[in-house]
C-alpha cells in the first residue's frame, strides 16, 4: 500500500510493506541507531544494544513469537522505520503489545511514518477482535510518544532507572519490634500471604487490572 508523505511539497514515495524475516536485519541496524540516540538522553540504558548483533537477535526473538504481525516503510528500497507486535489473550480480552524492541524510527524521519505503521498493525488487530493497543516506548522517544498521543493513545505506566552507585543511601533504623532477615525456609507461607496485594490494589481505579482466580494458587507459589 504505497503511501506518498507531503512536506510541503511532494516527495519520494514511502512503501509501506508487511513485515516478513528478511527484514530482521536491517530493522535490527535501525533499533541499534535508535538506542544510540536513545542513551544520550537516558545514559543508564544498557549500552549493549548499541551493537548491531543485539539488536538483530532482539528482533528476530520478536519475529519468533507465535502471534506476530508487522510493517515497515521503505523509501527507494531503504528502510526507514519499522513496527513490530504480538497478541495475546488476558484476563480481560484479546491485547495487542508492541514491546520495547518493536519499533525504530531513522533518524530524521518525520514521526507521521510510525503513525501510518500503526494504521496498517492496529488494523490487522482490529480485524482479529483485538481491541486493547499498548506500546511501550523510549522516554528518550518524546516526539513519537507524541505522535502516538496524536492518534489516541494514553500513558498507562512510566518505569524509571537510577544509579544507586550515585546517591547516598542513609542507613535507617530498624522499626523496634521487626527484625529484618534474608529470607529461608519455613517463611514460605508467610511470603504466599503477600501475593494478593499488589493484585488487589491493581484491580482499582485507574488500573482496573483484574486477575483471574484461577492464576491466584500460581501467584502464591511464585511469591
Amino acid at each position: 500500500m504505497p503511501l506518498i508523505q507531503k512536506e510541503g511539497i511532494y516527495k519520494m514515495k514511502i512503501e509501506i510493506l508487511v513485515f516478513t524475516e528478511d527484514m530482521i536485519p536491517e530493522a535490527g541496524k535501525l533499533l541499534a541507531q535508535r538506542h544510540k540516540r536513545n542513551r544520550l538522553k537516558q545514559p543508564l540504558l544498557p549500552a549493549r544494544f548499541e551493537d548491531d548483533l543485539v539488536t538483530i537477535k532482539a528482533v528476530e526473538t520478536l519475529w519468533q513469537k507465535k502471534n506476530k504481525n508487522g510493517y515497515a516503510a521503505f523509501r527507494d528500497g531503504k528502510m526507514l522505520a519499522y513496527l513490530m507486535g504480538s497478541s495475546v489473550i488476558q484476563p480481560w480480552g484479546r491485547c495487542g503489545y508492541v514491546y520495547f524492541a518493536g519499533y525504530a524510527l531513522a533518524e530524521g524521519e518525520k514521526t507521521s511514518i510510525i503513525q501510518d505503521l500503526y494504521a496498517s498493525l492496529g488494523d490487522d488487530w482490529i480485524r482479529l477482535g483485538i481491541f486493547s493497543h499498548g506500546l511501550y516506548v523510549a522516554a528518550a522517544d518524546s516526539d513519537v510518544i507524541e505522535a502516538l498521543f496524536n492518534v489516541g493513545f494514553g500513558k498507562e505506566r512510566v518505569d524509571a532507572l537510577l544509579d544507586l552507585r550515585s546517591i547516598d543511601i542513609p542507613v535507617v533504623a530498624a522499626p523496634k519490634g521487626i527484625t529484618i532477615r534474608q529470607a529461608g525456609k519455613g517463611d514460605n507461607d508467610h511470603l504466599g500471604s503477600l501475593s494478593p496485594i499488589i493484585m488487589n490494589a491493581l484491580a482499582n481505579a485507574p488500573c482496573w487490572h483484574t486477575t483471574i482466580p484461577e492464576d491466584w494458587e500460581e501467584l502464591r507459589e511464585g511469591w
